[in-house]
C-alpha cells in the first residue's frame, strides 16, 4: 500500500484519534499502525503543550507512557529469570530485610508480578491490606526494579539498554534525567501550566519517556517474542515468561490474571473484571493492543491515569 491508499484505509481510525484527543483535552496525539512487521500508517496531530511557540508532535515526539512502563521492567525481570539471578517463587523478604519479616511472609516475586502481595508500603513501613493471593492490588515496578538491581548487580535501565535498545538502536526511548525539546508536556486541564517528570536513569520511577514508533516496535517485539529482523534479539522463552499467566491458583477466578505486570485474557474462566473484555480473542495482552494493534500516544492527562 502506498502512502495515499493508506491514509484512506485509516481516515477513520485517524479521524476517531484526532476525536479522541480533543475529548481529552490533549495538546497533541500520534498513532503509528503496524503491519507485517512495518509501520504502514503513521500521523501526528497538534503540539507538545497549549502554551505559544510549543512544538509540533512529530515523529520524534516523546511521550511520557506512565503505565506501560511496567511492561519494560517487566520484561527485565523476566530476562533476569531466564538467566537464573531470580526464581518466581523467591521471596520478596530476602530482598527487603528491613521491613516487617512476618508481615511479609510467604510474599514472593510471582505475588508481586502478579499484583496479588497483599501489602502496601508507606513511608518505608510494610502492612498487611488483605491475604496473600487472594486478591488484586496497584502496580509495584519500583519494588521489582530494586530486586532485579539487587539479583543481577544492573538497573532495569541497563539491563534493557544492553539488551534492546542498543542492539535495535533505539535512541527514542529513555529515563528523563532532564528536559529537552522533544518531552510531551503533561497538562491536567487546558488551563494548568504544563510539566515534564524527570528522575533517574534508573528505570524504577515514572519518567519513562517513548516515541510513538519505538513504542510500536516495543509492541511488536512482544508479539514475536523477540525476533526483529530475522535476529532473535532476546531468547523467546524470556517473552513467554513475560507475557502467560503467571498468577498464583489462590487469586479468585473471576479477578484478572497476570504475566510480568501484563494483563492477560484466561482462556478457561469467564473474568467479571477485566480491561480487556469479554470479546477480545483467546490470549490477548492488553498492552499488545495498544502497542502493536495500533498505537496511541495521546499527551498525558494527569487525571485520566
Amino acid at each position: 500500500m502506498n502512502k495515499v491508499s493508506n491514509e484512506k484505509a485509516f481516515k477513520d481510525i485517524t479521524t476517531y484519534t484526532e476525536e479522541m484527543k480533543e475529548k481529552m483535552y490533549a495538546s497533541g496525539a500520534a498513532l503509528v499502525i503496524m503491519k507485517d512487521n512495518e509501520i504502514v500508517h503513521e500521523w501526528y496531530s497538534g503540539t507538545h503543550h497549549f502554551e505559544p511557540g510549543a512544538r509540533n508532535i512529530d515523529p520524534s515526539s516523546q511521550f511520557n507512557v506512565y503505565s506501560t512502563r511496567v511492561t519494560y521492567v517487566g520484561l527485565a525481570a523476566a530476562w533476569a529469570v531466564f538467566e537464573g539471578f531470580l526464581y518466581l517463587d523467591d521471596k520478596i523478604s530476602d530482598y527487603f530485610k528491613e521491613w516487617d519479616k512476618e508481615i511479609l511472609g510467604e510474599t514472593t516475586i510471582r505475588h508481586l508480578v502478579t499484583r496479588c502481595t497483599g501489602i502496601n508500603v508507606i513511608n518505608d513501613t510494610v502492612q498487611r491490606v488483605f491475604d496473600l493471593g487472594t486478591d488484586i492490588e496497584g502496580k509495584r515496578p519500583d519494588l521489582l526494579a530494586e530486586i532485579v538491581r539487587q539479583a543481577t548487580g544492573k538497573t532495569v535501565n541497563q539491563i534493557l539498554s544492553e539488551q534492546v535498545f542498543i542492539p535495535l538502536g533505539w535512541k527514542g526511548t529513555e529515563w528523563a534525567t532532564e528536559g529537552k525539546s522533544t518531552l510531551v508536556c503533561d497538562i491536567i486541564s487546558p488551563e494548568s501550566h504544563p510539566s515534564i517528570r524527570i528522575g533517574s536513569n534508573i528505570g524504577d520511577e515514572r519518567n519513562l519517556y517513548v516515541n510513538s514508533r519505538e513504542l510500536a516496535l516495543w509492541g511488536n517485539l512482544h508479539l514475536h517474542k523477540g525476533l526483529m529482523d530475522e535476529k532473535q534479539i532476546l531468547p523467546k522463552e524470556v517473552f513467554d515468561l513475560s507475557t502467560t499467566i503467571q498468577s498464583p491458583v489462590t487469586v479468585n477466578p473471576q479477578l484478572p490474571k497476570f504475566g510480568f505486570f501484563w494483563w492477560l485474557k484466561d482462556n478457561k474462566v469467564s473474568c467479571d473484571y477485566n480491561e480487556l473484555g469479554q470479546n477480545y480473542l483467546k490470549g490477548a495482552i492488553r498492552y499488545l493492543v495498544l502497542q502493536v494493534v495500533l498505537v496511541l500516544s495521546f499527551q498525558n492527562i494527569k487525571r485520566l491515569l
